[in-house]
C-alpha cells in the first residue's frame, strides 16, 4: 500500500463506500483535488481523506473509506494521525454519521473527542452526525 496525493481520479475510484454517505460525483471529486489531502492505494483506491479549511485556525477533517480498507487499517490511521498532527490547524473538527460504531472508534483512535453527540441533519446527505474536535 502506498500513499498519493489525492487527486479526482483517485476520488472517482473509490467503490463501495463504507458507511452511508452522499455519492462521489465528479465536481465533488474536482474540489476535493485542488482542497488537497491524500489517497491509500493497493492497486485499487482504498480510501481518501484531507481537511478543508473552515476558517482561521479551524480545520474539518474527512475520509471516505472503500472496499479494503481494513486489510490496511493500521497503515491508514498512521497516515491520518500523521496528517492531522501536520496539519496547520489549532483545531480540526470532524462529524461521524450517528451510529456507526466504527467510525466513531476510528475518531477515537485519531485523537478526536466527542463535542455534539447528535448534530441534527448536519451532513450534505442530511442525515444526523456527531460531531468531534481534536484541538491541539
Amino acid at each position: 500500500m502506498k500513499i498519493e496525493s489525492l487527486t479526482a481520479e483517485h476520488c472517482m475510484g473509490l467503490t463501495r463506500l463504507e458507511a452511508v454517505f452522499s455519492p462521489m460525483t465528479p465536481e465533488i471529486a474536482v474540489q476535493l483535488e485542488t482542497l488537497g489531502g491524500w489517497a491509500a492505494v493497493d492497486g485499487d483506491v482504498l480510501a481518501v481523506a484531507g481537511i478543508l479549511p473552515r476558517w482561521d485556525g479551524v480545520g474539518l477533517a474527512w475520509a471516505w473509506l472503500g472496499r479494503g480498507w481494513r486489510k490496511h487499517a493500521r497503515l491508514i490511521t498512521e497516515a491520518a494521525r500523521i496528517g492531522l498532527e501536520d496539519a496547520p490547524f489549532h483545531r480540526i473538527e470532524t462529524g461521524v454519521l450517528l451510529g456507526y460504531d466504527r467510525g466513531e472508534r476510528w475518531a477515537k483512535m485519531l485523537g478526536f473527542e466527542l463535542e455534539t453527540p447528535i448534530a441534527r441533519k448536519w451532513g450534505p446527505d442530511g442525515l444526523d452526525y456527531s460531531l468531534w474536535a481534536k484541538v491541539k
